[in-house]
């Protein structure tokens, strides 16, 4: 198909929502009418007439001081009509008209009038080069532009390919703590989360992450947030990343939802987040190649995870998960694991490993490096060591090793008293 690149050109237009308050109930008390944002609500009971239920209801959706809903600008054009327009254009929102209770009061939930659109939608034709939006199969890249993407993020699609290169400064997807509250997604309030979708949701054959021509110093994408939902085989590699915009959270946040959808980290001292930006976060990955040979590489893998292998060569990666891992191969750097899941098989050549999660390690093959287990007290299983080189450090007061497979040859055993 075609190569479409992002400018972020199109102007901002405010949605407009309206809904209606159809019937009341001949029992006031009977029905309840509500609108819902989130996880938030505004709610009258009825009346006996629908004008007065609509306006009662827009009386306390003006009051509301939460900020889903001062971000609206309610009006009751006519009738039983309520109708919310985005307070800043470019900004959108989701509402929802109900009605509850055991009486007849009947509502027509809000319809989109006027779409919302904007410099920071992906969904906005004109915010593409030649003023055409991407389709299924395209290759999307986003390069030399300072323009976020914020908004219209769940796509529907699968990409040929999506590449978002260092020269690309804006950010794609919002902070998840936070409720953003400004077009451009740069300003938000800390009193609310974020309710709409914060990661760009489209599939990609081929996903690449900050890749650097060396042609000048470009600083990179401050958040970048992908969420690969396709149901097919995949490879993201992350050339490198830039300082994080959002506090305790990585440069790159990733979801993928594939078996076959592996990962490759080059370089990210920025940091690379696998299902760990919010509570809940679930993500089902392959391999995950961690190919630095640096001290900065920083990768976070979420206990939302479900993944195959972990091949570790530098960096320092902390690792929880949501099912057995088939192998954790380290030749260098520093890997952490925590949380209840199982390895079957462990493999320290050089580099340290840090053991605290509490499923079995069926297989442990020292031949360098160290594997430490004596950071957690709580009780775990080896079923069988083999050592030949590096150093295995443990408290057989809460590790039991089950079976031990000698050196093959001429060897010599150290053992250090606890100190």
């Amino acid at each position: 198909m075609a190569t479409k690149y992002w400018v972020g050109n199109a102007a901002a237009v405010a949605q407009v929502d309206s809904g209606s308050i159809d019937s009341v109930d001949a029992t006031p008390a009977n029905n309840t009418f509500t609108v819902t944002i989130g996880t938030q609500t505004v709610a009258v009971a009825g009346d006996t007439n629908v004008a007065t239920t609509a306006a009662n209801l827009l009386t306390a959706l003006q009051a509301s001081t939460h900020p889903y809903f001062t971000a609206i600008t309610w009006t009751n054009p006519s009738g039983g009509t309520i109708t919310g327009t985005a307070a800043t254009a470019g900004v959108p929102f989701t509402a929802a008209l109900t009605v509850s209770g055991g009486g007849t009061g009947t509502v027509t939930d809000f319809a989109n009038s006027t779409a919302s659109a904007g410099p920071s939608h992906f969904d906005t034709a004109l915010n593409w080069a030649g003023g055409v939006a991407p389709v299924g199969n395209d290759d999307i890249v986003f390069e030399n532009s300072s323009i976020n993407v914020c908004w219209g993020l769940t796509t529907g699609l699968d990409f040929d390919s999506i590449t978002v290169k260092k020269t690309f400064t804006g950010e794609i997807g919002l902070p998840s703590n936070v409720f953003t509250t400004s077009a451009d997604g740069d300003t938000n309030v800390a009193t609310a989360p974020e309710y709409r979708e914060t990661y760009l949701v489209a599939g990609g054959d081929v996903i690449s992450i900050g890749f650097d021509s060396g042609i000048g110093s470009p600083a990179g994408s401050s958040r970048i947030k992908i969420n690969n939902d396709q149901s097919a085989a995949s490879t993201c590699t992350v050339h490198g990343t830039s300082t994080s915009s959002d506090t305790n959270r990585p440069a790159f946040m990733y979801l993928a939802n594939h078996a076959n959808a592996d990962l490759f980290v080059r370089d990210a001292p920025g940091g690379v987040g696998i299902g760990i930006d919010a509570p809940g976060e679930t993500a089902t990955l392959g391999d995950i190649n961690i190919l630095a040979d640096d001290t900065t590489t920083e990768i976070q893998i979420g206990d939302g995870v479900t993944f195959t292998n972990l091949f570790h060569n530098g960096g320092v990666t902390f690792v929880e998960a949501a099912a057995t891992v088939t192998k954790i191969e380290i030749n260098g750097g520093e890997v952490t694991t925590e949380g209840a899941f199982a390895v079957t098989t462990i493999e320290v050549n050089g580099g340290t490993l840090n053991s605290n999660s509490t499923g079995t390690i069926t297989n442990a093959n020292v031949k360098g490096g160290l594997l430490n287990m004596l950071d957690s007290n709580e009780l775990r299983t080896v079923t069988t060591l083999s050592q030949d080189g590096g150093s295995f450090a443990l408290d057989d007061a809460v590790v039991t090793v089950s079976n031990v497979n000698e050196p093959v040859g001429r060897n010599t055993i150290t053992v250090s008293p606890a100190t």
